[in-house]
Order: structure tokens, then C-alpha cells, then sequence
């Protein structure tokens, strides 16, 4: 009888020693991917800001009317990457619906590379967004999946928060109605 209940003892600290490691690893690996992703987001952020910055400074030097957004205050203070995103998405979009009553006035190829470059970066951050993201929701569903539920909680994991990861509409489309 103590054979059969060291037997059982031994069968659950071996199923528990193989839910930890699976599921450190499983962490780990999210974890790789989560770093990742964060890298080249805050590379395409970067070049986000330079871009929209650039664009700015051309658009004024044509003495376009409007008051336009003030990119450098995104360099001078430290928000959070989510945040972040979330403004310069805003500033990005106010500004292209900028550029497309003004369409006139900056169709010159300098305006226009500054655009496609700004359109490249725009897919790219887009692009790695939604790769965060979905690593982001399997890494919240195995919060709460066997057995790395189990674990999550030795390891002190928290659910992560989502970025927001739209498309800007094309304008022309809703001009034209």
C-alpha cells in the first residue's frame, strides 16, 4: 500500500516538474517573439517620427495654412510604445487627410517620396503590430490553458494589453461619394 502511494507521489512531481518546464519554455518562447516584435516596433516608431517630422518641415516650407502637428514633442518626452503608437497613428492620419485636401499643392516628388516612404513604414509598423499581437493573444490564451495556467502564476505572468492595429482608409473613396 505506501509502495502504491509513493508511486502516485512520485507520478504528480513528475507531472508537475513536466508542466513547469513545458511551460517555462512555452513563456520563453513568447517571451523571444514578444522581444522581438517590440525591437522592430520601436524601429518602425523611430522612423515613423523622423518620416512624419520630415514631411512636416516640407509641408510648412510650402506655406500650406494649416497648423500642423508638432512631431518633435514625440522625441523630447518618454511614453510607453503603446501609447505612442496610438498618437502617432492619430498624428499620421490627421496629417494624410491634411495631405489630401492639399493634394494640389504637394504633388511635387519630393512630397511624394516622403509620402511612399511614409506608406512603407506604415505597412511595416502595421505588419509587426499585428505579428505582437498575435503572439500577445497566444501568450494571454496560455494564461489561462492548462497546464501553463498552472504555472503562470509561479512565474508571475500578467495578461498583456493589445496595440491597436488599423489601416488608414483611403480617403479618395469617401471624396468621391
Amino acid at each position: 500500500m505506501i509502495l502504491i502511494i509513493v508511486g502516485i507521489i512520485v507520478l504528480f512531481i513528475f507531472i508537475f516538474i513536466v508542466c513547469y518546464f513545458y511551460s517555462k519554455q512555452k513563456f520563453y518562447d513568447y517571451e523571444i517573439k514578444l522581444e522581438e516584435a517590440e525591437k522592430n516596433m520601436d524601429i518602425f516608431l523611430e522612423k515613423k517620427i523622423e518620416l512624419l517630422n520630415r514631411l512636416v518641415s516640407h509641408m510648412k516650407k510650402k506655406k500650406l495654412s494649416k497648423d500642423l502637428p508638432d512631431i518633435e514633442k514625440y522625441k523630447d518626452f518618454k511614453i510607453d510604445r503603446l501609447t505612442l503608437q496610438f498618437e502617432l497613428f492619430d498624428t499620421y492620419t490627421d496629417i494624410i487627410k491634411f495631405v489630401d485636401e492639399h493634394e494640389s499643392k504637394l504633388s511635387d516628388a519630393k512630397s511624394i517620396s516622403f509620402l511612399d516612404q511614409l506608406s512603407d513604414n506604415e505597412d511595416d509598423l502595421i505588419a509587426t503590430v499585428k505579428y505582437y499581437n498575435d503572439c500577445a493573444t497566444d501568450f494571454n490564451y496560455d494564461l489561462h490553458r492548462f497546464p501553463t495556467s498552472l504555472m503562470s502564476h509561479f512565474f508571475k505572468k500578467k495578461q498583456l494589453e493589445l496595440f491597436r492595429n488599423e489601416k488608414r482608409e483611403t480617403f479618395e473613396i469617401l471624396k468621391e461619394k
